[in-house]
């Protein structure tokens, strides 16, 4: 072979030696980066707030995990501990829906007698061994640590908002009740036509004729609010929860409510005052 086709030779077979070096390369980190990772937990690692009850952690792996294929291996794979260093009895379950997800839950079917207490600190071991469906394990040993709720100082928010929340409604109802209170003074306030005909200058005949008007307005708006009120609760439609079909509508007097009742004697005692009113108020004016 003469020397330059040797050295021709010796470079090709230099540079296919390259190339399949790149491309086991290539390779090996397309595997690498395939490889079995946590992505997410819930709860996070260092979070509070946890719940006492059905204590358990979360995990979402980056690759399937199916319990059919990995549930044997992975069955030590997860430790739960407890404040005291001891193991807390859990079972390991497979999302079939969404592969890739473990949920690792206490164990109350166990023979163990353990109290998950508040404002504690738990922390789930996970082994570096635990793998996946296509045989990838996780690497390194990884711990979720978390506390659980305090649930004394949740008692106490609990309490006082609802402290809070009666103590507003008893507010509004006072207001309510103070409101209608001077709705009913003014109405019924009986004005002096023999003052106010002195004090603005106007006759007797002008002051009552005044009075009686203002009275009888109010006696119709009351009149007319009533009405509305009593039309609204008159009729009962299709039951919302049951969604049960009516031959006819029913009002709520055939079912004996005495709330309608009630509303239906105030809408009729406004109905005769504002008559009454009208009544004296033309009276005034055929005197005249």
């Amino acid at each position: 072979m003469q020397p330059d086709t040797q050295r021709v030779f010796q470079g090709t077979a230099a540079i296919l030696a390259i190339a399949m070096l790149l491309i086991m390369l290539s390779t090996s980190l397309c595997f690498a980066a395939g490889g079995l990772t946590i992505e997410e937990t819930y709860p996070r690692d260092g979070s509070t707030g946890a719940s006492i009850e059905n204590l358990g952690v979360k995990i979402y792996f980056s690759q399937d995990m199916t319990e059919s294929i990995v549930g044997e291996a992975n069955k030590d794979g997860f430790q739960l501990m407890g404040p005291d260093g001891n193991r807390i009895p859990t079972r390991v379950l497979y999302n079939e829906k969404e592969e890739g997800v473990v949920l690792v839950l206490l164990d109350n079917t166990s023979d163990s007698d353990v109290q998950i207490t508040g404002n504690t600190e738990y922390t789930l071991h996970i082994s570096g061994d635990v793998v996946d469906d296509q045989g990838n394990t996780l690497g390194e040993d990884q711990e979720i640590t978390f506390t659980t709720l305090n649930t004394s100082t949740n008692t106490l928010i609990s309490v006082l908002m609802m402290v809070v929340m009666f103590g507003g409604m008893m507010v509004v109802g006072r207001k309510s009740a103070q409101k209608a209170d001077e709705e009913t003074k003014k109405r019924d306030d009986k004005v002096n036509p023999y003052k106010e005909a002195k004090r603005t200058g106007k006759s007797v005949e002008e002051i009552v004729e005044k009075d009686q008007k203002k009275k009888a307005k109010l006696a119709e708006k009351e009149a007319r609010e009533a009405e509305k009120d009593d039309d609204d609760d008159d009729y009962y439609d299709d039951d919302e929860v049951n969604k049960y079909r009516v031959a006819r509508r029913h009002s709520a007097s055939e079912a004996g409510s005495k709330y309608v009742a009630a509303k239906k004697e105030a809408a009729e005692q406004a109905r005769a005052r504002a008559a009454k009113y009208q009544t004296a108020s033309k009276a005034k004016k055929k005197k005249k």
